[in-house]
């Protein structure tokens, strides 16, 4: 039996660094050579949380490369035999701006919220910032739905300004137009998480972290060395960007079909250089989750995580020599990014070094 690689969702951005591995070889290289890439996503996003684990089990899926916490907290928390092994995005900044004479959210009462997807990021987000202001996000304000709200895309700002909605999530890019236009700033997602936003994890199972162990060091491997080919985007960008709209034609989603790049911020700002979450900000995530009854307040994540598998697969990789001018490279990407956000255990062994 292949070892089986899917990604929870069908948004085509997820399964690049796996397609990527694939086509560089670097499974192969790393020592993966009975696998299989399933593409088009396993379940909708609403219903993440409560479907992914069965999902897995019933298309026979032993790692899955784009989960959100909140669901892995979740599952987890009811039991579900599912575990953090690593990272794919671990920041994506954005921020929500509202329609022009709203002074915060306590003014969305009432107002219509548009995000990509139910329960995708923008949404999880924003339900527990409502919660907080004694917004209560399922009665009291109107959610939208639909590419043209995609937080990384610059049509979400004319979406505001064509009134579709009275609140949307925008990519950095658009906030100083926005805001001198006199549309208000109301959530920004880089105050709220300053150590880290990992917004999507790695995630697998005990069965294959204790029968499987060598295949998900090298997929973990692999995965690495494809972040640090899509942190090259001035070298890289024309493969990605053929990668993208190749991958997007066989989409049977329409929208995704119509989206001709890459999601999200800055490749070398969004991915973990050595694979791994940001544990403080997994730690802020865990908190939301509770705060919002999704998980038991006495879940912790030592209940979940599982990295031991990422840290070994790192330091194998800054061991070969062969690989020291991609690791440099990355590593001067990643560190001359906007924000370098490196896990806690990479921030202990780069003092020691």
């Amino acid at each position: 039996m292949p070892f089986r690689i899917a990604t929870s969702h069908y948004h085509v951005g997820h399964i690049i660094p796996a397609m990527v591995a694939k086509e560089m070889t670097y499974f192969e290289e790393e020592g993966l050579d009975d696998y299989e890439v399933v593409t088009g996503g396993l379940v909708p996003a609403i219903v993440e949380r409560v479907a992914l684990r069965r999902a897995m089990k019933e298309k026979g899926i032993d790692i899955v490369a784009d989960p959100k916490p909140s669901s892995v907290f979740t599952l987890r928390g009811q039991g579900e035999d599912i575990y953090i092994v690593g990272c794919w995005r671990n920041q994506h900044d954005f921020q929500f701006l509202g329609a022009r004479g709203l002074k915060g959210l306590k003014d969305l009462k009432g107002k219509r919220i548009g995000v990509r997807d139910y329960w995708a990021i923008d949404h999880a987000v924003m339900r527990v910032y409502l919660g907080r202001q004694g917004i209560d996000p399922e009665k009291d304000v109107t959610w939208l739905r639909g590419a043209h709200f995609h937080l990384a895309r610059e049509v979400a700002a004319d979406s505001l300004r064509k009134g579709m909605a009275d609140c949307v999530p925008v990519p950095p890019s658009t906030v100083p137009g926005l805001l001198a236009e006199g549309y208000p700033l109301l959530l920004d997602t880089r105050q709220l998480y300053p150590n880290g936003m990992p917004v999507r994890v790695i995630a697998t199972t005990r069965r294959v972290l204790e029968e499987k162990s060598e295949a998900l060091e090298a997929y973990l491997r692999a995965t690495i060395r494809a972040y640090w080919f899509i942190m090259d985007e001035e070298k890289n960008r024309g493969y990605i960007n053929a990668l993208n709209r190749r991958l997007r034609r066989q989409s049977p989603d329409e929208e995704e079909q119509k989206l001709g790049y890459l999601e999200g911020s800055s490749s070398a700002t969004v991915l973990p250089l050595d694979g791994a979450p940001s544990i403080e900000g997994l730690q802020s995530m865990l908190a939301e989750a509770k705060e919002m009854g999704d998980v038991r307040p006495d879940f912790s994540l030592e209940d979940v995580l599982k990295l031991d598998p990422v840290r070994r697969a790192y330091e194998t990789l800054r061991r070969k020599e062969d690989l020291a001018s991609a690791l440099k490279r990355a590593q001067e990407l990643f560190h001359n990014s906007r924000r370098p956000l490196l896990s806690t255990a990479s921030q202990e062994k780069s003092a020691e070094r």
